[in-house]
């Protein structure tokens, strides 16, 4: 069952138009219509895709995962048929929905028709659990997001199904974690927030922000439905141990823990709270018990997952062979490391992510830790290359720089029914041009810098707050006429990577080689009187600093604006808040693979919430919660192996030039990449091809090609051979797409055969140059 076909209700009875995000085409003004920028959010089905049917009431419920092996850190599609439609009143979510969580262990035997983890061992609990609780209209008042199972006094209660806190008299399920940790209760009751030796989250395992599970998702009304769930290893949750061997054994030793997703489905009221002072008025208090009550518990469906091992299978006895180079390449050398070191007499390879400069420095200066081969993406300037220790570039790798986003729609109230009833869903579809990434890249939109005050500037008088009340967004995005926005903040810039990059040097010169994008960001408004914040104008007499911003063609995203927020002094400590700033308003992320995750779980961590009972500046500013289900808008700018990993949804971009009414918007899909990949074209060397200012219709602007690059003339004999089989195998079966271990991961575009042909030709080079 494909989520198109789950999606259903979506489309046929509201008559929704829905463009395929895969193709390619000319988008212009129009008026706009509600499911328009699409609804099909779904990860292809694999070979190991899953269908569990329900039970007892739930008997016609069937849920099916995409995919349940060969996983990793990374997003699954869980969708669902023959469930009730979802009730709204009180919340989004009064009854009717499910909800899904991660959990470990071994079957608990009590359901053998579907084999399961019993509660204890599932991550659940922590989206409800921040001091004050959630906003109001998503969930009725009640105990649906907590561990809390029953309370003394209830008809439900019993001394043996968990923990009771004398405290509240509230019996708590515990979590127990694979290491053998146990959490009995989550909240302190007696939390004081002026103390700071007191908490109010007693789970060190997960929290608010590292959690993982889905509260609420919603069923359509044709007893369809959706979600995207982000798996997490033992790297990510402690608690769970996925793909690790951390699980003690009778022996004394230690295993890799089963690991499964679980739904719980959630009935009526009148169903959901029997036993507990809920179920008087049940409908007007809406489904208000927890997930992990026995009796809601008894109709849990399991899932069971597979998980490839964390642990390395290379020998640490062994001396590793190094790389270095730029983070584009590392899904795909984790994915072949494991193979490549299985192969007799080989070494581990070992990759670390650096700057791109850093990694050609290390060619033309090595040093005793230096590595003997650097992964980049543009060539070695041809004047620092001596002729007497040349390089040799070997094409390794191709893929997409993207703009990925998460935005569940949150219609005006004032838009048609037929918007209305899209609430929450997911767009599938943005289009973007030059320009627009440009006001996205440069602190333009005015709440980028609105920082709890509006600086004093006059160039902003006509900019709008973010992206969705652009009309130059809008104009190509129509449905967004019809939507408002949950996080202006996020929606008007994007999560980047911190640090120089050849990708970032890509990104701007596909901006300032346009002319609608140069124009603007020399200085003139668009059409409607939108300007550039001058700090980044390209014109030095616009430039604040005298300076144009390309004097030096920029190779990072830099947050140049200098405009920063004074908090004033607390009044019970009388302490003095920290600045708050640009990087702090949006902060960097650590590279594309953590953007990957911000964009997926819309959290960015910012931490701009002021905490009034802060004894220390360094206390003022706490993390900013996760964004709440329904109103996640985030974008991010990250690479196709990155977005296809976390599940996100990826714009399409214009061309350069492409400036009229009219444009096609190319999408980073098998097609658009590898159209891409044949108009790269040598620039300043002849063996190294480059991304094309002027690509042809249909082929990704933002297509890119990473490169080993090696002198092997500096190398002894065992080095170049080790190297030359990395890029054999690279060439060869590292082309092969798929999911196991040793297989290109999705998000990579096969090489052609020339450039296979030159990555052979390179391999041999390196062995007898």
């Amino acid at each position: 069952m494909t989520f198109r076909a789950v999606r259903r209700w979506l489309v046929a009875p509201l008559a929704i138009l829905v463009v395929a995000s895969a193709v390619a085409g000319s988008v212009s003004g129009a008026d706009p219509v509600p499911g328009s920028a699409g609804v099909d959010t779904s990860i292809p089905a694999t070979d190991s895709q899953v269908t569990v049917k329900g039970r007892g009431r739930f008997a016609d419920l069937e849920i099916t995962v995409n995919q349940t092996r060969n996983l990793t850190t990374q997003a699954v599609s869980v969708t669902w048929k023959g469930a009730s439609p979802t009730v709204e009143g009180p919340g989004r979510f009064a009854s009717n929905y499910m909800q899904i969580f991660q959990c470990w262990g071994d079957d608990d035997g009590t359901v053998p028709e579907n084999p399961g983890p019993p509660p204890e061992q599932c991550v659940q609990g922590a989206v409800g659990g921040q001091f004050g609780g959630l906003p109001g209209g998503l969930f009725p008042a009640g105990l649906m997001l907590s561990r809390v199972i029953s309370r003394e006094g209830w008809a439900n209660y019993s001394e043996d199904i968990g923990v009771l806190d004398p405290k509240t008299n509230n019996v708590w399920l515990p979590f127990n974690a694979v290491s053998g940790q146990s959490v009995p209760i989550q909240v302190n009751s007696s939390f004081i927030p002026e103390d700071p030796d007191s908490r109010f989250w007693l789970n060190d395992l997960y929290n608010i922000i590292t959690t993982n599970e889905i509260p609420g998702g919603a069923t359509g009304p044709d007893g369809t439905g959706a979600e995207l769930m982000q798996l997490l290893t033992g790297v990510q949750s402690t608690g769970l141990g996925c793909g690790q061997r951390v699980q003690p054994t009778a022996d004394g030793g230690r295993k890799i823990p089963r690991c499964w997703i679980v739904v719980v489905p959630r009935g009526t009221p009148t169903d959901e709270n029997v036993g507990t002072p809920f179920e008087v008025n049940a409908d007007q208090a809406g489904v208000a018990t927890s997930p992990v009550a026995p009796t809601s518990w008894a109709n849990r469906i399991a899932i069971p997952l597979e998980f490839n091992p964390i642990d390395s299978p290379c020998s640490l006895q062994n001396d590793e062979r190094r790389l270095v180079g730029n983070e584009l390449f590392f899904p795909a050398i984790a994915s072949w490391q494991p193979v490549l070191c299985a192969t007799p007499g080989a070494p581990p390879y070992s990759y670390a992510p650096v700057s791109d400069a850093s990694a050609r420095r290390q060619l033309l200066a090595p040093g005793a830790a230096s590595s003997g081969m650097s992964v980049i993406s543009k060539p070695l300037e041809a004047d620092a290359v001596a002729p007497s220790n040349p390089v040799v570039y070997a094409p390794l790798a191709g893929l997409g720089l993207v703009v990925g986003f998460n935005y569940e729609r949150l219609p005006n109230p004032s838009g048609p029914e037929a918007a209305q009833r899209l609430a929450g869903v997911r767009v599938a579809e943005m289009n973007l041009t030059p320009r627009l990434v440009a006001k996205l890249l440069t602190q333009s939109y005015t709440d980028q810098l609105n920082i709890n005050s509006r600086p004093p500037y006059e160039w902003d008088d006509s900019n709008p707050p973010h992206l969705g009340q652009d009309p130059d967004f809008v104009r190509f995005n129509p449905e967004f006429e019809l939507l408002l926005v949950g996080n202006s903040r996020t929606f008007g810039g994007l999560s980047l990577p911190a640090g120089n990059s050849d990708a970032a040097a890509q990104v701007w010169e596909w901006i300032l080689e346009d002319p609608e994008a140069r124009a603007w960001m020399d200085g003139q408004p668009d059409e409607w009187g939108m300007r550039v914040n001058p700090i980044y104008s390209t014109s030095a007499e616009v430039n604040p600093s005298g300076i144009s911003f390309d004097a030096s063609p920029p190779t990072s995203f830099p947050k140049g604006d200098p405009y920063c927020y004074q908090a004033p002094t607390l009044a019970g400590s009388g302490v003095i808040p920290p600045l708050l700033c640009g990087t702090d308003w949006l902060p960097y992320a650590r590279g594309f693979g953590d953007v990957g995750q911000i964009v997926r779980t819309a959290s960015d961590g910012a931490r701009i919430v002021e905490n009034p009972f802060a004894l220390t500046p360094a206390d003022v500013w706490k993390r900013e919660a996760p964004q709440f289900v329904g109103r996640r808008a985030m974008l991010g700018l990250t690479d196709t192996a990155t977005a296809t990993q976390f599940g996100l949804q990826v714009a399409r971009l214009s061309r350069v030039g492409d400036n009229g009414p009219e444009r096609e918007f190319i999408a980073p899909d098998g097609d658009g990449l590898t159209k891409g990949l044949a108009t790269l074209a040598p620039r300043t060397d002849p063996e190294f091809l480059e991304p094309s200012t002027d690509p042809a219709p249909g082929a990704y602007p933002l297509t890119t090609l990473v490169y080993g690059a090696v002198t092997p003339l500096s190398l002894d004999a065992d080095a170049r051979d080790e190297y030359a089989d990395l890029i054999e195998y690279a060439a060869g079966p590292g082309q092969t797409q798929g999911l196991a271990q040793g297989q290109l991961p999705r998000g990579y575009v096969p090489l052609n055969e020339t450039l296979r042909a030159q990555a052979l030709s390179a391999a041999t080079s390196v062995r007898s140059l």
